[in-house]
């Protein structure tokens, strides 16, 4: 069966492209729940019991989501990238170690930038500025790095055994002798 007929390649969205969509949006909506956290008046600040150690704990949880989501966002799946033009045999080998470094920095550069960026407008709204919310926001994205990459991790084998799911220069094999 030609792939290019029926249900192939054509109409099948890249796992890349899904990934990403999902990154982009949750990352959104995440830093707009930390600016808005940030900013409304301490009195007015909820209290969330089931965080552990209270407003550092906070940042940390905000900052784990914001580095998980901000990885997705950023993140480029080899394989995942526009049709070749060249007729070789496509590379569908899903290694994590070697394309995950850049989304790794950019992720912790952006949520630090982040953190910093609110740390110093806080005293404008009222609030106070605490060098340790910022340490609190780093580890938060090194724990939300560690999340996303162990996920990732267990995932990545099933991906790499269906390289069809995720790269669009895949081609199904058919046997031309029948």
């Amino acid at each position: 069966m030609d792939i290019d007929k029926g249900i192939g390649m054509r109409g099948r969205i890249p796992l890349q492209m899904i990934v990403r969509s999902v990154g982009i949006a949750f990352t959104l909506l995440v830093v707009a729940l930390v600016l808005y956290l940030s900013f409304i008046p301490k009195e007015s600040y909820p209290r969330i019991s089931w965080i552990p150690f209270a407003d550092k704990g906070d940042h940390m949880a905000a900052y784990a989501a914001f580095g998980f989501f901000f990885f997705l966002a950023t993140l480029r799946i080899p394989g995942s990238g526009k049709q070749r033009k060249i007729q070789e045999r496509p590379h569908s080998t899903l290694h994590l170690t070697s394309w995950a470094g850049p989304s790794i920095i950019y992720t912790l550069v952006a949520g630090t930038l982040l953190g910093f960026v609110v740390e110093m407008l806080q005293p404008k709204f009222g609030r106070s500025r605490e060098w340790m919310d910022l340490a609190a926001d780093f580890m938060g994205l090194v724990v939300g790095l560690a999340v996303v990459l162990l996920i990732l991790k267990l995932v990545g084998s099933y991906f790499t055994a269906r390289p069809w799911l995720y790269d669009p220069n895949w081609k199904d094999e058919v046997d031309e002798t029948r």
